[in-house]
């Protein structure tokens, strides 16, 4: 029997718990801890389990000899982040798949992913890099998701959705086939899209519609 890989989580908050129960499941996995940048949680336990310190540890031995790593943080410029600092220590970035989701044949799957329970990912869709989707989503064919958005629970895609690098879509929400999110871009708790939504837009409703733009480095999602 090969050994497990070992690997530690980025994040210990609720995120964390989630890449943690979904990673129990992956039986070539071994979870040795946590890394968080937050000094009042190093040292604690979470899950059971030790916060080895600041991701920096992953460079050290303290870090449970862990080979692997993925980023359970809900803020999309902070996974970002995250991810690329892990990346440039040199620790493989893995994806926490719940043995529930059903992938049938997407085009590409990125690193880093975390894809909750009840997730459909259906043939030619393409999932970018650091991508969170929520428990039963739904991601229809031909759909393109960009590098660390967050899709939340319960979203429904038509076919041939494209999502931008860094949006949000609030649980609940609905987008018709064909339309456009655009890059950081925040969609509302329940709301339905069937107009394309441009970059950097505050939109919810039904119809959803856009409320506002962000400003330079503003963010809805910490």
């Amino acid at each position: 029997m090969s050994a497990r890989k070992k690997v530690v989580i980025i994040g210990a908050g609720q995120n964390g718990v989630q890449a943690f129960h979904i990673l129990k499941h992956q039986s070539g996995i071994e979870v040795v801890g946590f890394l968080d940048e937050d000094p009042a949680k190093q040292g604690r336990l979470h899950c059971g389990l030790p916060i080895l310190g600041g991701v920096d540890a992953a460079r050290r031995p303290c870090a449970g000899g862990a080979a692997g790593a993925i980023v359970a943080v809900g803020g999309n410029a902070a996974r970002k982040e995250l991810t690329a600092r892990i990346a440039a220590l040199g620790l493989e970035l893995i994806n926490a798949v719940h043995p529930a989701a059903l992938i049938d044949s997407p085009r590409s799957l990125g690193r880093g992913c975390v894809i909750e329970m009840g997730v459909a990912i259906h043939p030619e869709a393409v999932i970018g890099d650091g991508v969170f989707l929520g428990g039963g989503s739904v991601v229809a064919h031909h759909c393109a998701i960009g590098d660390f958005a967050l899709i939340a629970g319960g979203v429904t895609f038509g076919g041939e959705v494209t999502v931008g690098s860094l949006a949000v879509i609030g649980v609940g929400a609905a987008l018709r086939p064909g339309v456009n999110v655009g890059a950081s871009s925040v969609v509302g708790v329940g709301s339905v899209v069937v107009k394309d939504i441009p970059d950097g837009a505050v939109a919810f409703g039904n119809p959803a519609k856009v409320s506002r733009l962000l400003g330079a480095g503003e963010t809805l999602v910490r």
